[in-house]
């Protein structure tokens, strides 16, 4: 099976290199970025399977990033990994097209399966 890209994006350095080390074993993480408009210009030129996002992202927020993404890649799929516990903000995320919403408290041990079921099309 083909490796899937992966396209992380989350203002915290720390957060992109934790999930960077955390993907690379099964996945191919060939962008990183710090936040909502550079997810969109970056994922539109190196066209991803795969964003993993924040909500809470700079200059453009993690949802209309969501969004902008969906509109333009409709293929992609997009995992939210946030602090964020607002079940309306979850459905909003889900209602927009994303494969996944994973608490950052629990993502050692959710992301990866949310990952996998979201590639596998679950």
């Amino acid at each position: 099976m083909k490796r899937a890209t992966i396209v992380v994006a989350d203002d915290h350095p720390m957060m992109r290199a934790t999930l960077r080390k955390m993907l690379e074993p099964d996945h191919d993480v060939i962008g990183s970025v710090e936040d909502g408009r550079a997810l969109v210009k970056t994922a539109l030129e190196l066209k991803p399977d795969m964003v993993v996002l924040d909500l809470g992202l700079p200059l453009l927020n993690g949802l209309e990033a969501a969004r902008q993404l969906k509109k333009q890649l409709p293929e992609v799929k997009l995992v939210f990994l946030t602090m964020n516990r607002d079940p309306d903000i979850a459905r909003e995320a889900l209602r927009i097209g994303a494969s996944g919403y994973v608490m950052k408290d629990a993502m050692g041990e959710e992301l990866p399966q949310v990952l996998q079921n979201a590639l596998q099309g679950a």
